[in-house]
């Protein structure tokens, strides 16, 4: 109909040019029908009765000029059925601004690194996109060549607004495959098998990836502290993880999957030999906020949030206060342990830790006092230390260790176990 009334106010425009002002001046009148079926062909006719001086042969001209435009306009209008049928369109067939597909088709076509990419499925450009109001009226129609175009498109789509696009289009698959989409339908058919691939994908390299080292809790910068901190995760196959925590270990499960289109990973561990603390802090289904090869940010729904960072050298990482260290090559049995290495692991797993304040400040970091000792007497009387500098070898030792506070000369005691073990060449 719209076309219909850009050709009514055109030829209008001519009537007036030439002279005609109206009906009164019984020269003509043009009365338009609209749309009818000829077979399969849609064509817009326009009727037009002509009521003239046939004596006049100016008008006898601008009569066939006339017809000559009625005939034009309907072949053309015949040959475009695609365009035709995408102004005659039901809202069932059109994609919402806030619907999924709409959503699915924009991460197609962008670059934003906080979506799932879904990269799977590519179109084969050019293509027709319109965009229709809240009331199913066309608003503009736009020819997209790439995924830049038709990204910018999609942005411009203001709520409440659908668009279609000129069905049937062609995409390829990450192997080469020509695939034909004939209709929204088949669109997010397609669209959703991708993103299942990509899903798995994704799902496989971070369990791949999870088990080749081990992961440290950290917590943001926004966070002035938490008991966690250092806390590791060391993954086997299968999904079954150990936390290791102040010098215990928890046996649990570690499983990525997805919710819709939102990667999550369920930690569950056993802490029924503890007082469940744990449990209660890290028994969730947590939503992954970002995944790279070497950092998990993670947080629940109670918006506590951790990230986890990929730890690959043994000796930057503390999960317990049992030091191993290789046999020599010449001495079998025994090894060379220096106490001073561990220090920053005892502190770690055994030091009390700082504390909050009514304001949510934490107390100032304490310079810890560590010395060593053979048996717990002589670490809590603080006589008899053993130098930390100086090598041990042994095959396997029990040491005390005093750690104490220099300010308030407040300690507590452990206990650390050194043990030599037999290594691979």
């Amino acid at each position: 109909m719209l076309i219909i009334k850009n050709i009514q106010r055109n030829l209008l425009y001519i009537c007036r040019y030439i002279g005609i002002r109206s009906k009164r001046d019984r020269f003509f009148w043009v009365r338009f029908r609209e749309s009818v079926q000829l077979q399969k062909a849609k064509c817009i006719i326009l009727i037009l009765k002509i009521e003239t001086n046939m004596n006049n042969p100016f008008f006898m001209t601008f009569r066939n000029f006339l017809l000559s435009i009625t005939i034009l306009f309907c072949l053309v209008s015949c040959g475009n059925e695609d365009l035709d049928d995408l102004f005659q369109i039901t809202e069932a067939e059109l994609i919402a601004e806030d619907s999924e597909l709409f959503d699915l088709m924009n991460r197609i076509t962008t670059d934003d690194p906080s979506a799932t990419d879904v990269t799977c499925i590519n179109f084969i450009y050019s293509f027709t996109v319109v965009i229709y109001n809240e009331d199913i009226e066309l608003q503009s129609s736009i020819i997209v060549n790439n995924d830049e175009e038709f990204s910018n498109v999609l942005g411009s789509v203001e709520d409440g607004q659908f668009i279609n696009v000129s069905f049937p289009i062609t995409s390829t698959l990450d192997d080469g495959t020509s695939l034909t989409i004939n209709d929204k339908d088949e669109l997010r058919a397609a669209i959703d098998a991708c993103i299942e691939e990509e899903q798995e994908i994704i799902i496989g390299n971070a369990s791949a990836s999870a088990v080749e080292c081990v992961w440290e809790v950290q917590i943001p910068d926004d966070i002035a502290f938490n008991t966690y901190v250092d806390a590791v995760f060391k993954l086997s196959s299968a999904g079954v993880v150990e936390f290791f925590y102040r010098g215990d270990v928890y046996d649990g499960t570690w499983i990525f999957y997805f919710i819709e289109d939102e990667l999550h990973l369920n930690i569950n561990l056993d802490d029924s030999e503890t007082d469940g603390v744990v449990g209660e802090d890290w028994n969730f289904d947590w939503k992954v906020l970002a995944l790279t090869n070497v950092m998990i940010d993670i947080e629940n729904d109670a918006a506590t949030r951790f990230i986890l960072e990929k730890e690959c050298e043994a000796g930057a990482y503390c999960t317990t206060l049992l030091f191993e260290e290789c046999e020599e090559e010449d001495t079998p049995g025994v090894a060379t342990f220096t106490l001073e290495d561990y220090i920053e692991c005892i502190i770690v797993i055994a030091a009390p830790q700082p504390e909050i304040n009514d304001m949510g400040e934490v107390s100032d970091p304490v310079e810890w006092q560590i010395t060593f000792y053979d048996t717990e007497i002589e670490a809590e009387t603080a006589i008899n230390p053993i130098p930390a500098d100086v090598a041990i070898i042994t095959d396997v030792r029990d040491i005390y260790v005093r750690i104490e506070n220099p300010d308030t000369l407040e300690f507590t005691t452990t206990l650390l176990t050194l043990q030599s073990m037999e290594c691979e060449d």
